[in-house]
């Protein structure tokens, strides 16, 4: 990368360089050689009204070539031009030479008598190229003067100009190879780090980081999603090996009740009348056990989006009632009051099955943690295009600091002892994956010693 930058630089260096003095000389040479015309037909005019003058003049046949040839030599001298040299084109179309030494009227296109406006052309001195302009002015009733002004110096001294673009393109080129150098360096060592560090991050290192310090640039900028991102995995791995130990615990206990009492079972220590004992503690942690499993089985596939959603059109109001009814018997075995507050929508297109485990595991939850003679509440309402689904308990509820980390696994059991604690202790996650599944969101409001709410919005239509 480094190299690509470097010679990237020299290039775009380079380039832009030679676009931009090309165009330059090329602006500078037409604006050179548009003062170079205007100051010509200036210089023709002024020089066609003097020899219109001086032929009005009476002179002697032999003194006006000579008076002629001394007026152009002095336009000459005074405009800094290599040759001036004129003729009278008169009406008829007869050219006739004004003063002496002729070389440029000559080689004029097609002639002096065609000069119908200016004209530059190039002519050959002794070898020499000669840089001219040809312009007739009228002369009254005489027809008209073409003058004709060369000079052998380039309006534009491309060889000059040349060899100094080189030197300023090879001095560009020099600054901008230790520019390129220097930035490509500084920019290596910065990313060098990132680059490090990823190197470890891949390895398993999820403590490394990349340097941030510097400039807030794009390169700190991908510094701090680096290390952002590696938080983020530490805390991902930290709570993984959390949530193993956690469900190992919860699959070890259960499992070593069963396998207690069936070493007794088949050791014969059990009488006739612990039976019925020992069959109801089998069932119930077997019972555990499985629910642990489904759970972690439906959190998986959550998380995997391995699973789909089939809507259809539902009363919602009459769906969650039948739900509330479903538990009924189990609050009245925990000596808690079930409620509902439902009120009525319109038929709504959502997945009865998903809305079922969203209220079932929250009704749940708030029958654990809801103490006897406690109250829960299930209530619906419409808002804002949404069907707002809570269920509210008046238990012990939960410290604010807690709050944003309650739809974690096993966070609540780790941190509160339900009342009753049956369960995977995975309901919340699954509640927060389900609603996010059918586009909803869910939200929890809860003080210590007030009790909890839960709130579920899912879109309806």
């Amino acid at each position: 990368m480094r190299r690509r930058f470097f010679w990237s630089l020299m290039a775009v260096a380079v380039v832009t360089l030679a676009v931009g003095g090309l165009t330059a000389a090329l602006l500078v040479n037409r604006s050179v050689e548009r003062s170079a015309r205007e100051e010509f037909n200036r210089q023709a005019e002024a020089t066609a009204r003097l020899i219109e003058n001086e032929l009005q003049v009476p002179a002697a046949p032999g003194r006006r070539s000579v008076d002629l040839a001394r007026l152009l030599q002095t336009v000459a001298i005074v405009g800094g031009h290599d040759y001036v040299e004129a003729a009278l084109v008169g009406p008829m179309g007869v050219t006739t030479e004004l003063g002496t030494d002729f070389v440029l009227l000559d080689q004029i296109p097609g002639g002096v008598d065609q000069v119908r406006g200016r004209v530059q052309f190039e002519a050959d001195v002794d070898g020499r190229p000669v840089t001219a302009f040809a312009l007739p002015v009228p002369a009254a009733d005489r027809g008209s003067v073409v003058v004709a002004i060369g000079t052998d110096l380039e309006l534009m001294p491309w060889r000059d100009v040349l060899v100094r673009f080189l030197w300023a393109i090879g001095l560009a080129a020099l600054l901008a190879a230790l520019l390129a150098g220097s930035l490509s360096r500084f920019l290596g060592r910065r990313l060098d780090g990132l680059r490090r560090a990823a190197v470890r991050l891949a390895g398993g290192d999820l403590t490394a980081r990349a340097p941030v310090a510097g400039e807030p640039d794009e390169i700190a900028e991908v510094g701090a999603a680096f290390n952002d991102m590696g938080v983020q995995l530490e805390a991902a791995r930290r709570r993984e090996r959390e949530f193993l130990a956690s469900v190992g615990h919860d699959l070890r206990t259960p499992l070593t009740t069963i396998g207690g009492y069936a070493e007794a079972l088949s050791e014969g220590k059990v009488d006739e009348e612990a039976l019925t004992r020992v069959a109801g503690v089998i069932d119930r942690e077997a019972g555990r056990l499985s629910r642990l499993v489904e759970d972690l089985m439906l959190l998986t596939r959550l998380e995997a989006r391995e699973f789909s959603l089939r809507p259809e059109e539902v009363d919602v109001a009459g769906h969650l009632g039948g739900i509330v009814e479903s538990f009924r018997g189990k609050a009245e075995a925990a000596g808690v009051a079930l409620e509902s507050d439902l009120d009525r929508l319109p038929p709504s297109m959502v997945d009865p099955d998903r809305l079922a485990q969203i209220v079932g595991n929250l009704i749940e939850n708030a029958l654990r943690c809801t103490p006897e003679g406690g109250r829960v509440t299930v209530g619906l309402r419409h808002e804002d295009g949404a069907a707002v689904v809570s269920v509210s308990d008046n238990g012990p509820g939960m410290e604010p600091e807690d709050l944003p980390h309650i739809f974690e696994r096993l966070y609540v059991t780790q941190r509160y002892r339900p009342v009753r604690p049956e369960g995977s202790g995975l309901g919340l996650s699954i509640v927060r994956e389900l609603a996010k599944a059918m586009g909803g969101t869910v939200a929890v409001d809860s003080l210590p010693g007030r009790g909890t709410t839960f709130e579920v919005r899912l879109p309806v239509g």
